[in-house]
């Protein structure tokens, strides 16, 4: 699995409340993910939150949400954790992987397994149909650098409905922005489009000790569950992506101003587009739910 940034917000893991045992087994597998990378000649970006997973109960668990009958698209597997436990179901497999020499490494891993390849390259540039062809069901299994993680998470919604979920491993400050309610300061545009295109449910905590080199703080593997806002249609779910990220630049203006700005339209057709929707004008872009916003995004339909 991808070994890039676990971070979730500012929990940190202290080492006074675990065993000797804990702490010899953490140095042993983390002396080995080292030692591997090493002879690859990789070294982990700090910068990108790049850190490989080295505690096999969490490979564990996260291959056990994954199972079932759908084929798997793994994004990112890095050295491999998590592949082969995968791979070994037989399932139709694909894993995705930037860096040419981990990609060549979990080629080295997968031979035995016919029903398993490895693509060079970057997922944001590939497409579902090409990578597993057909018409059967895709679960897609991530552990996402910090650098990527918004623009994955669109890749994955927006290759329609043959992924049924995915099964991802992020910050914790990422997780936080998936669940965040209108009105908290980790709400924003990204907020409101993983709420219109998916649904999300954490799964569990990964502490700093099961990765190399350590964060600072906790990861989340969460499921996500594409599937469209009810009672919306594709048109208005692109307008509410549009308006509500062109709104949430400016979180200290009101919406009138903030919006206007963003689109282009000023401040005045702004409010009277906000006011059509029954909407004020003066309220802050982040205190606006998602149905808020499908208000707008209809008020603005109506007057074209």
């Amino acid at each position: 699995m991808n070994h890039p940034a676990p971070s979730f917000g500012s929990r940190r893991s202290g080492r006074s409340g675990r065993s000797g045992e804990a702490r010899a087994r953490e140095a042993r597998a983390t002396s080995g993910v080292a030692a591997s990378l090493r002879a690859l000649d990789v070294r982990p970006s700090r910068r990108l939150g790049q850190n490989f997973l080295t505690d096999p109960r969490v490979a564990e668990r996260i291959a056990a949400a994954a199972s079932g009958e759908d084929a798997i698209l793994e994004i990112g597997p890095g050295l491999g954790a998590l592949t082969e436990r995968i791979a070994a179901s037989g399932r139709p497999f694909v894993a995705v992987e930037l860096d040419l020499r981990l990609a060549e490494h979990v080629e080295s891993l997968l031979r035995p397994y016919p029903n398993a390849r490895v693509v060079r390259g970057d997922i944001l540039e590939q497409r579902l149909e090409s990578l597993l062809p057909g018409s059967g069901p895709v679960t897609v299994v991530a552990n996402l650098p910090y650098a990527i993680t918004s623009p994955a998470i669109e890749w994955i919604v927006n290759q329609g409905p043959r992924v049924t979920r995915a099964i991802l491993m992020t910050q914790r400050e990422v997780a936080q922005r998936l669940a965040a309610k209108p009105g908290t300061k980790e709400y924003g545009g990204f907020s409101v489009f993983v709420a219109l295109h998916a649904e999300t449910r954490v799964e569990f905590r990964v502490s700093p000790g099961a990765f190399h080199p350590r964060p600072d703080v906790d990861s989340i593997v969460f499921t996500l569950t594409p599937r469209p806002y009810p009672g919306s249609s594709a048109e208005e779910r692109a307008a509410v992506e549009r308006l509500s990220r062109a709104a949430t630049g400016g979180r200290r203006k009101t919406l009138a101003n903030s919006l206007g700005h963003g689109l282009g339209m000023g401040a005045d057709a702004a409010r009277a587009l906000l006011e059509r929707a029954g909407i004020d004008p003066g309220r802050r872009a982040e205190t606006l739910s998602v149905d808020d916003w499908l208000r707008v995004a209809r008020a603005e339909g109506a007057a074209r």
